[in-house]
């Protein structure tokens, strides 16, 4: 009758060996200067306005179809300014040589005009990663 062999598995003792290592591993650890955490960039996009871009609309209320004079200033030197309204696009413009534009008309989209009177919406200015805000107002 043949004896059939069992075979050991390593899996205890390499376990216990590592287990056994954890307080050492921990003591020295404990030793070691913390490090301080990986520097992380912050890149700005069209959802977080730029501190240092403005923008203002006159008026700050109107009618779908009606007509915005907007200025600005903080925008790249002869950079393309994009205009938005509630995220559809209204026109553009090319800031002075200071980063600045005045009075640029655009038209307030004639789609809006079945919203209530009365409702809020941002007209908005991007130029590369330069964004700035602000607030219109809807009438009839």
């Amino acid at each position: 009758m043949r004896r059939s062999r069992r075979r050991r598995s390593g899996t205890p003792l390499v376990l216990s060996v590592l287990l056994s290592a954890l307080p050492a591993a921990a003591g020295c650890m404990a030793q070691t200067p913390a490090l301080s955490p990986p520097l992380v960039a912050v890149v700005s996009s069209p959802a977080a306005p730029s501190p240092a871009a403005h923008l203002a609309a006159h008026p700050l209320s109107g009618h779908a179809g009606g007509e915005v004079l907007l200025s600005g200033q903080g925008y790249p030197a002869h950079g393309r300014v994009v205009f938005t309204f509630h995220g559809h696009r209204i026109g553009d413009a090319t800031a002075d040589a200071v980063g600045r534009f005045a009075e640029v008309p655009v038209r307030v989209p004639d789609s809006f005009g079945d919203s209530a009177p009365g409702t809020p919406f941002t007209i908005g200015a991007t130029s590369g990663p330069v964004y700035a805000e602000t607030p219109f107002v809807l009438t009839r």
